[in-house]
């Protein structure tokens, strides 16, 4: 049965019992039940996933087309190079083959070098985001490409943000940005307040006027089209 509310007047017509008995329903009916949370978050996720849904596959086919385009442009060029080295040597031009070979001998371990310093960052950038509860794989996947698209390299070769501050500082921040707050599980209401900068709104420029949607990041579109105010 559903607790009703009562007028001033009507709780005033009720004996001390009554009263007592009324302030004790009143109470009972602010407190939320485990099952209620837990279905609200489920409707919340569900609208979240469905929102995001056809955002995600749309950035994931741009991915894909622009994987499937460098790996024809790579192999375009190996068989260019290929052919280059093929005519140098009919023409018996062998150091040229040579400083050819050697170049991109001293390419492939430079390749190398960054991919492992990039597997170095990604490790460690993965590591830390661990210690937070996303909503769902593709939230906290959503998160890792965010993050890392804002990581460089210092004079020592370490992997900090461009501000400046370390990773484990900058994910924390990330974390805690209430333009954020979708990718990450609700936390539970402590009761206290929540101290909220509503002065700067992410998606105006300097000149006040909203952002292109090109000078925006990936999670600042997404919590657009989450919030429904992508632009027609």
């Amino acid at each position: 049965m559903s607790f009703k509310l009562l007028s001033a007047e009507e709780i005033a017509a009720l004996s001390p019992e009554e009263q007592t008995k009324y302030q004790a329903d009143l109470e009972a009916s602010k407190t939320k039940k485990p099952e209620d949370e837990d279905l609200v978050n489920k409707l919340v996720q569900e609208r979240i996933d469905n929102e995001l849904k056809p955002i995600k596959e749309k950035l994931d086919n741009a991915f894909r087309a622009r994987d499937e385009a460098m790996a024809k442009a790579a192999e375009y060029e190996r068989k260019e190079k290929e052919a280059n080295l093929k005519r140098l040597e009919d023409e018996g031009k062998h150091k040229e083959v040579y400083e050819l070979k050697l170049a991109e001998e001293k390419a492939r371990i430079a390749a190398l070098e960054k991919a492992n310093i990039e597997l170095t960052r990604d490790v460690t950038v993965r590591d830390v985001l661990k210690g937070f509860s996303f909503r769902n794989e593709s939230a906290a996947d959503l998160a890792y490409r965010e993050v890392v698209a804002q990581l460089v390299q210092n004079e020592t070769g370490n992997w900090i943000h461009r501000s400046g501050v370390s990773i484990k500082d900058f994910v924390t921040n990330f974390a805690q940005s209430e333009e954020m707050s979708f990718l990450f599980k609700p936390k539970g209401n402590s009761g206290a307040g929540t101290n909220t900068n509503n002065t700067n709104n992410p998606n105006l420029g300097d000149d006040g006027k909203p952002k292109s949607l090109f000078k925006m990041t990936q999670a600042e579109v997404l919590k657009l089209a989450k919030e429904g105010k992508l632009p027609k």
